[in-house]
């Protein structure tokens, strides 16, 4: 059974890590209270074993490019010190990048580079095992509800109400929607107007306001049943995050910008969100989003996500916290090698070793920087 075993690990033996930086371009510009965006930046990873596995991990954020930043920061630190590893263990490789890089990887771009060769670890491993990722994580759903994610402050009051109208034609039974600008009650009476009072609408802020603005702001929104207020402050003052989550009266959701299980656990330890969110591709990877979840469960809170429903469904679905997952199609949908279709208000979970989500080779070489 020892040699067995041996000559399994001697076939996952990591040798080689491959980058490729990527712009999606959008179709519309769209403008949240933090700016305007016209692409969406992405670094793809691709772990290679000698025994011929792959695992792919991708990391991404709206406009800038951090793409062209992270590919480098990755070919030169992080693939050195991996290559060799056994691809089978992930925690230990996740160490390995992480441990001598500690000054760059307090967050930031580092973090997210981290975050996108851990996901390809955890892929291969569930490639080699056989195994979708969300059993390995543990199962608990095979499909997942997700919400419908816009509301840009580019929409005007027409193509607002028409993309709310549009998620809800899928079975969607939620949307959320950005405020953080003067027409924060118009906007939202309008939608609640337009959609009903069973309708689920969430209010996403970006930061926007003070503790004083943001309780008044969340005053508002209780009064049209709104049923969170996400990042309403600077996300990294978890003092004014927990003293507007004391006396809103709409609970807060957080978490597109916290690193780490520890960042998490702050926020949990002070009662300053009642939603957790965090993005596979910048808190650290699989490693960390299944320590988020494990807190979520902890402190009997639900566990969302920040957009990329595509990786998201697995690690949701894999938690008894898990909420539901936001839905926003930022990546052409023929750039992946399979549909992540809503049905009914729901995306099934893939039914495939890992975590199912790749990028098609036309796609790699058509939107590479």
């Amino acid at each position: 059974m020892g040699t067995a075993y041996h000559q399994r690990v001697a076939d996952t033996t990591i040798d080689a890590v491959e980058t490729t930086a990527l712009r999606f371009p959008l179709s519309t510009p769209i403008t949240t209270a933090l700016s305007t965006y016209t692409h969406v930046d992405a670094t793809a990873v691709t772990v290679r074993t000698d025994g011929g596995l792959t695992g792919f991990g991708i990391t991404a954020g709206l406009g800038g490019m951090a793409g062209v930043a992270i590919k480098p920061y990755i070919d030169s630190e992080l693939a050195s010190v991996i290559v060799g590893m056994d691809a089978l263990a992930p925690a230990r490789i996740w160490e390995r990048m992480w441990s001598p890089n500690k000054p760059r990887m307090r967050a930031g771009i580092g973090v997210w580079a981290l975050s996108a060769v851990d996901i390809a670890c955890w892929d291969l491993m569930g490639k080699a095992a056989g195994l979708p990722l969300h059993r390995l994580l543990g199962g608990f759903e095979t499909d997942v509800p997700v919400y419908g994610s816009g509301g840009w402050h580019s929409l005007d009051d027409d193509d607002l109400v028409a993309e709310c109208q549009d998620f809800a034609k899928q079975g969607i039974g939620a949307y959320k929607y950005k405020i953080g600008s003067r027409r924060d009650r118009e906007r939202t009476g309008l939608l609640r107007r337009e959609m009903g009072d069973e309708f689920t609408l969430f209010a996403d802020a970006n930061q926007r306001f003070t503790v004083t603005e943001a309780l008044e702001t969340a005053r508002m929104l209780a009064d049209y049943g709104i049923s969170w207020i996400e990042e309403p402050v600077l996300a990294d003052s978890s003092d004014d995050l927990a003293e507007v989550a004391a006396t809103s009266p709409v609970p807060v959701a957080t978490g597109e910008n916290v690193y780490f299980g520890w960042g998490f656990r702050e926020i949990c330890d002070r009662r300053a969100a009642a939603y957790l969110q965090p993005d596979v591709g910048r808190c650290g990877g699989i490693s960390e989003f299944t320590k988020v979840a494990h807190l979520a469960e902890s402190y009997n809170l639900a566990l969302s996500s920040h957009l990329w429903h595509e990786l998201s469904i697995s690690l949701v679905g894999a938690s008894r916290a898990g909420f539901m997952v936001e839905y926003a199609e930022l990546i052409p949908p023929d750039a992946l090698t399979r549909p992540f279709e809503v049905v009914e208000g729901s995306i099934e979970v893939p039914d495939v070793p890992g975590h199912g989500v790749e990028l098609t080779p036309e796609a790699m070489t058509r939107f590479a920087v």
